[in-house]
């Protein structure tokens, strides 16, 4: 939860990169996939459009950090990329609606 909070702050302080609401074409799919037990993380994930991808991939800050052949992969905020693995459709809801917003 913590670790979402921080995404959320992050997100709002830096006004998403810019990026413009798609609410209009989406709010609805979004809403669908997002309540719906049944749908899993990739359908949010196909809603993301290519300037969306990009901004989330080079802002969520989980990257992998280079580690030598026989060491474990680390990440940058371990507990962040813990979060997005563990609740990856959660995320992805929250970052699409907190950029629609």
């Amino acid at each position: 939860e913590k670790e979402f909070q921080c995404w959320f702050a992050s997100m709002c302080t830096t006004k998403c990169g810019g990026l413009p609401s798609q609410a209009e074409g989406r709010k609805e799919k979004l809403t669908k996939a997002c309540t719906s037990w049944t749908t899993d993380w990739l359908k949010v994930w196909k809603l993301f459009n290519t300037e969306e991808l990009r901004w989330f991939k080079q802002n969520y800050p989980a990257e992998e950090q280079e580690a030598d052949a026989d060491e474990a992969t680390i990440h940058y905020k371990m507990a962040m990329h813990t979060a997005k693995e563990v609740s990856k459709k959660e995320l992805l809801c929250l970052t699409l609606f907190t950029i629609d917003d």
